[in-house]
Formats: structure tokens, sequence, C-alpha cells
């Protein structure tokens, strides 16, 4: 007889796998993980990850792990627009990975937060499932203003879009703070985040993005 709690839970789990199999949301073949390992294969390093930001700028650095092309572009859109959310978990553990592996010692890691409007017609906010295996502390910083997608803004217009468009919850007298994020481009969302948190008191900004331009 099957105990109850967890070994139910397992039974219906393999019962699951059998009637719907998994499949890899970024090839659609077959596949126990999610990406399998042939599309993990074909994402591409940034060359390079990790750069300092320039003395007096708002983030001291911008750490990126894939390039936003081919497989790893494609698993940050399934996440986004396609709610392939079973991505997250790798994804996250890719971030993890990163952050060890270059030795940042923060006080907190913050997902850029995400206007509470686009949360309810998407469900959830991409940035917080890339900090699943991290301690993140998403309170501290709120999309306060609802603003226009970046892409094809010119540099004023992307400046513009995003003026008093994030606010900070606490005082953040001398912390340390990582951004998380997909996607970074221009990086001009992560320097209006950098620059709310540095009038709260931050002492240090970075990000930390799945994929970057470089």
């Amino acid at each position: 007889m099957l105990k109850a709690g967890g070994s139910w839970t397992s039974f219906f789990d393999r019962a699951a796998d059998l009637l719907y199999p998994r499949k890899c949301p970024l090839c659609g073949l077959f596949a126990e993980s999610s990406p399998c390992p042939a599309c993990r294969d074909e994402f591409i390093e940034s060359d390079p990850r990790m750069a300092a930001g320039k003395e007096g700028a708002a983030l001291d650095y911008r750490l990126t792990l894939f390039r936003y092309e081919g497989r790893a572009g494609q698993a940050v859109r399934a996440l986004k627009y396609g709610r392939s959310t079973s991505l997250a978990a790798a994804m996250s553990r890719e971030i993890q990975a990163v952050i060890e592996e270059f030795g940042l010692d923060v006080d907190a890691i913050v997902p850029v937060p995400i206007h509470w409007s686009r949360r309810c017609s998407r469900g959830f906010n991409q940035s917080e499932l890339l900090c699943e295996r991290l301690t993140a502390q998403p309170e501290i910083l709120a999309r306060v203003r609802r603003t226009r997608p970046q892409a094809g803004l010119s540099r004023e217009e992307r400046e513009r879009n995003l003026l008093n468009a994030f606010r900070v919850r606490g005082d953040l007298s001398g912390q340390r703070i990582m951004l998380v994020d997909d996607v970074l481009t221009s990086g001009q969302t992560a320097r209006e985040c950098a620059k709310v948190l540095r009038l709260a008191g931050a002492a240090e900004v970075g990000i930390v993005a799945f994929c970057g331009d470089a």
C-alpha cells in the first residue's frame, strides 16, 4: 500500500510523465530536463562576461551569462512570452553558479521589477523566477509607473520613458545591491534602478543578467 504524502505525490508525478512525457520547450523533443542538454550546449557565453562600470557610473559592474541570440535568447523569450516557466529553475542555477564563480559578495539581491499591471497579464515577473535559487528581496524595489517597451526607442526616449518609474522601499545606507534581470541590452532600465537605489543610500549597485548583447 502506498504511504500518504510524498509517496502519493511521487506516484502521480510518474503517472503524469507517462501520460504527458516532458518536452524541451526550446526544441520540442522529449527530454527529462528543461532545457534539454543539446539545447543547453548551444548557449553562447558572453565575451566578456564581466564589465566594470566607469568611475561615477550608476552601475559598478555588468555581468551577463550568455549572448542574446540562438538558444539562450530563445530561452529568455520562451520564459517571458511563452510562459515556459519550467526553464526558470535551470536558468536560476546558471545565475547562481556565475555569481559564485566571480565571488560577488552583496547585502541584497533584487530582481528588476515589472509594473503590477504587467504582472497581472503575464502572471509572474520573470526576473523573480530567475532568483529562485538566490535569497532575493523583491520588496526593496518597485516599479510604480507603467512604461512603454524600451525596444525601438532612441536613447533620449528610453531615458524619458523610465523617468520616475522606480521607487525604493527602505533605507539602504552602505549596502551592496545586486540587480537580477533576464536581458541586458542598452542598460537603461538597470541604470534607472541603480540611480534610485543609490539615492536610498546604496554604496554599490551591479547587475547580473541571463543574456546580454556582448
